[in-house]
């Protein structure tokens, strides 16, 4: 497997459509990649469908941040599939972490659960190889539509009468808005796992946003923003994974008939319910008013850097 940069690298003066295509490519490549091996080599490594699901979203990204410099129709057209991917590997994904987990546990009724979840599994990959099947309805239609793509970021409507703007300078006018909405979340009431599932969201988009502009912003935005943003989204994707394990042990629940099994499953969920709560807890305390400040300190320093340096060029 081609390694492939989670840091898109790029000089603060280069033209943006020139940045655009590089970022464009790196970030659907991997999808293309991942796409054939989901679908026939899963039983290799559970990681083909996890790196799957990574891949789009992060291409997804890519495409929202340039989609000014892209023709509508092809851009929603991957877009579309990129959707499509992920919503089909969803049961998919949700087996293997399940079954990881069972398969740590020694107890009879854990091994009983984890072959009902194995043969689920097994019904859960004809969903993988039906949309990589549909996204190659002829053969590499996928790749080609994505060099089509690529050859095609330029600047478009009014943009087009005026100078093209350097990629710090777009880099400054697309994290902006994505910073105020980050922090002015922040300040809400986060006490449902609903409303830090919505905030993790919102933190994986100035996540992902950074990957692909934080070149333009020199060292300071990646050493000194991006770790404690990192460790938000581990704290808050570890509060998700306890939500989510819930809803798939209810499910499990609602479909056993086995006396065994249901007992199991039923202190099984009062463990997830208490390590939800804790993990709630441990959030809570760490995502202080003054964890908040130091965020918004580092973000501001850094996007000052580079105003100021715009303004004497």
């Amino acid at each position: 497997m081609a390694h492939t940069p989670k840091w898109i690298s790029a000089t603060s003066d280069e033209p943006v459509t020139e940045v655009a295509a590089r970022s464009l490519k790196f970030r659907l490549e991997p999808v293309q990649q991942y796409l054939p091996l989901a679908a026939k080599k899963y039983k290799e490594d559970i990681e083909y469908v996890h790196q799957l699901r990574v891949s789009t979203r992060r291409a997804d990204a890519a495409i929202e941040m340039y989609r000014e410099l892209l023709p509508e129709w092809r851009a929603a057209w991957i877009e579309k599939q990129l959707g499509r991917i992920r919503k089909a590997t969803n049961d998919a994904r949700d087996d293997d972490v399940f079954a990881l987990r069972l398969a740590g546990d020694k107890a009879l009724a854990a091994a009983k659960l984890l072959n009902r979840v194995r043969e689920q599994r097994v019904e859960a990959q004809q969903a993988v190889r039906d949309v990589y099947e549909r996204v190659n309805k002829k053969k590499g239609r996928f790749g080609r539509r994505v060099g089509k793509l690529l050859k095609r970021v330029r600047l478009r409507g009014k943009r087009r009468q005026s100078k093209e703007p350097t990629y710090r300078a777009w880099a400054e006018d697309q994290l902006r808005p994505i910073l105020d909405e980050f922090f002015k979340m922040a300040e809400d009431d986060l006490q449902t796992t609903e409303s830090l599932h919505q905030f993790r969201l919102v933190g994986k988009k100035l996540r992902y946003a950074m990957e692909l502009l934080s070149a333009a912003f020199g060292s300071e935005l990646r050493k000194k923003a991006y770790p404690p943003l990192e460790t938000l989204q581990d704290q808050l994707g570890t509060v998700n994974d306890h939500a989510s394990a819930l809803d798939r042990i209810g499910h499990w629940i609602e479909e056993n008939d086995d006396p065994e099994l249901a007992k199991y499953l039923s202190e099984m969920l009062k463990s997830e319910q208490d390590q939800l709560n804790e993990s709630c807890r441990r959030f809570s305390s760490w995502w202080s008013a003054e964890q908040r400040t130091q965020l918004r300190e580092a973000f501001d320093q850094a996007l000052g850097d580079i105003s100021r340096a715009r303004k004497t060029t």
